[in-house]
């Protein structure tokens, strides 16, 4: 575990940056108002450009059908591994958290969680989306709708209402780092905006459901640039976006934030 506790400032939406006054207070509204901050240039480029190169001698290895270690945990339906991985593949393991001590996100994490909070590499993850023109048929597949705060979870075989309101979340936040320009030319995330109450049962997940329950204006698909980045509470229903005329792979990486007790 990565702990922390506080300290700078922070925006979101449209053209959030760490820097200058009123950026932490933006960033907060946004969190308590949708549930999602977008952070626009947060991440310095060069701490990103040293995961890049490590995921891209990693995934280069998967696609060339190299073994991998078990303990990387490759999922080959989600095209991930765990981030710890890339230390395998050039990446020093300081590399692997500079993202976190990024000017802002300690109190902005430590405010979302209501108190000290640590980053599990247990948690983390490193992800390969593929233009949907290339997308290799059969095992591979995109993330359809879900909540984080789902994980470990076990849900009931139905969606009773009163079953599903009884459920708790998993107390967490994720932290999501494009390493390539995303939503635009490449796969990027869709979101639902808003807080949702309870966790959505498994059964009512599927697009046109997820559809149906919302309003068009409540779904967003933002573009990010490399350097930019999603903080997203545990509620919040998102997915992998793509639209057929995508050309270009998208690498990411996330890490899970937990409380810290």
């Amino acid at each position: 575990m990565v702990a922390h506790s506080q300290a700078t400032s922070l925006v979101t939406e449209e053209k959030i940056n760490l820097n200058g006054s009123g950026t932490l207070d933006a960033a907060r509204t946004q969190l308590r108002e949708q549930g999602i901050a977008l952070l626009r240039g947060v991440f310095p480029t060069d701490s990103l450009a040293a995961l890049k190169e490590a995921a891209t001698r990693c995934f280069e290895a998967v696609e060339a059908g190299q073994a991998l270690p078990e303990h990387y945990k490759f999922n080959r339906y989600s095209h991930s591994l765990l981030l710890t991985a890339l230390t395998g593949f050039g990446c020093e393991p300081d590399d692997l958290t500079a993202p976190l001590a990024a000017a802002g996100l300690e109190s902005l994490f430590s405010e979302a969680m209501h108190g000290a909070w640590a980053g599990s590499m247990e948690q983390s993850w490193v992800r390969k989306k593929i233009a949907p023109m290339r997308a290799p048929a059969g095992e591979y597949q995109l993330q359809g709708w879900h909540q984080d705060g789902a994980l470990g979870v076990r849900f009931p075989s139905d969606a009773a209402p009163d079953a599903m309101a009884a459920i708790p979340m998993t107390q967490l936040l994720t932290c999501w780092i494009p390493l390539d320009a995303c939503g635009a030319d490449s796969p990027g995330l869709e979101f639902v905006r808003g807080r949702q109450p309870k966790l959505l049962h498994f059964s009512e997940l599927d697009d046109a459901s997820v559809r149906r329950r919302f309003d068009v204006e409540e779904f967003w698909a933002p573009e990010l640039a490399f350097g930019d980045g999603l903080i997203f509470l545990k509620s919040v229903l998102h997915r992998t976006y793509t639209c057929p005329e995508m050309t270009r792979d998208r690498m990411s990486v996330e890490f899970r934030i937990f409380p810290s007790r």
